[in-house]
């Protein structure tokens, strides 16, 4: 079957973009008043049970889940929404190849994705319904603006205006369907935000604490994740609804601090040959120590792993090795041998649920 996209002229130059393709796009300038919001809810431990999720198709409960990725995506583009070749694609090329990677993690079991596609960077509503439709797999997607990939026409807005479209995705539908974000994605530079990040992160705060949802964020190193921190939670977010994506090149210590606060951490490259943030090991047991020694300072609960992998990534050079598959067919077995069944199933299952449940006044 077709797991990624990936042709004959594909390189695995990833970071170059991540790491240099949000300056190589005007970093857009926000102004005007603050976003006045009621105080956070109380973000109480949902049990799986109690948990709903908002996918792409409509609610659905956490008891529906078999398994679930917790960190994919199905197509992303890089070229960013000021290029004339952003999202100009043979679009029946894109959803062949996402229809045949899904159907492959449905016959593992797998019948949650969580798309980490976020605004500025490809998402595809539309798409993921189609994807949804034909396989049966239930999709989460996310609202939120990515680095300083910001479509032109919220160039001129206030941190108000972009908190309240964010909301509105999360409550009403997004471009004009029904279809809702069950969260907020947001990124940082790796050296630390820049100006127009912290804008984001902090309309990202407002509108998922006004819609009581949860926040991902895609940040390697721990500084510049505690810098994030300190934005959103000065806009008044609760922790307990914030996951730390791309972890892995931060310390083990880090996460125990981050999560001893409240916030799951992921570890989001099984099957990487390698990171792109990252020159240590990224094979199976460095993964399993990391989680091991999590679990064992009780932080079990706290852990999330996927595989970051994309299906379709426009243009093409950077597509890179990973392969969505593999958690569940060669991880899942050796982390039920490392830390037990029952602590694996919270992991693999239960957390990535809890996390992406829909937002608490979501409705």
């Amino acid at each position: 079957m077709h797991k990624h996209w990936q042709p004959a002229e594909a390189t695995l130059d990833r970071r170059a973009l991540l790491v240099g393709g949000a300056g190589a796009l005007a970093a857009a300038g926000f102004g005007g008043s603050l976003w006045a919001e009621a105080a956070p809810a109380a973000s109480e431990a949902v049990p799986v049970s109690r948990a709903v999720l908002e996918t792409v198709t409509g609610p659905v409960r956490g008891t529906a889940i078999r398994w679930p990725l917790g960190h994919e995506h199905f197509f992303v583009d890089f070229f960013g929404p000021t290029s004339a070749a952003y999202m100009d694609v043979d679009w029946a090329d894109v959803t062949g190849a996402c229809v045949n990677s899904a159907l492959e993690l449905r016959a593992q079991g797998v019948n949650l994705f969580i798309d980490w596609t976020n605004i500025g960077v490809g998402r595809n509503v539309l798409l993921l319904r189609d994807i949804s439709r034909q396989t049966g797999m239930r999709i989460v997607c996310a609202t939120g603006i990515y680095k300083s990939f910001v479509p032109p026409e919220f160039r001129d807005s206030s941190i108000a205006d972009i908190a309240r479209h964010f909301f509105r995705e999360l409550t009403r539908g997004i471009d004009g369907t029904p279809v809702r974000a069950g969260w907020v994605k947001i990124a940082t530079t790796e050296t630390g935000p820049t100006k127009t990040d912290t804008k984001i992160h902090r309309a990202a705060a407002r509108a998922a604490k006004a819609a009581g949802a949860t926040i991902s964020l895609h940040s390697p190193f721990a500084d510049a994740t505690n810098a994030v921190v300190k934005s959103v939670v000065s806009e008044g977010f609760d922790l307990r609804r914030f996951v730390w994506g791309h972890s892995q090149p931060s310390s083990v210590a880090d996460h125990k601090r981050l999560a001893r606060r409240g916030a799951m951490v992921q570890y989001d490259a099984i099957s990487a040959e390698s990171d792109p943030f990252f020159e240590g090991p990224t094979d199976d047991e460095s993964m399993l120590d990391r989680i091991q020694e999590m679990v064992e300072a009780g932080y079990g609960d706290r852990v999330i792993v996927s595989a970051d992998a994309s299906v379709f990534v426009n243009p093409a050079k950077f597509q890179y090795d990973r392969d969505n598959t593999y958690v569940f067919r060669t991880f899942a077995p050796k982390l039920r041998r490392r830390i037990g069944a029952r602590r694996a199933r919270v992991v693999l299952r239960d957390n990535v649920i809890r996390a992406f449940r829909r937002g608490s006044r979501v409705r």
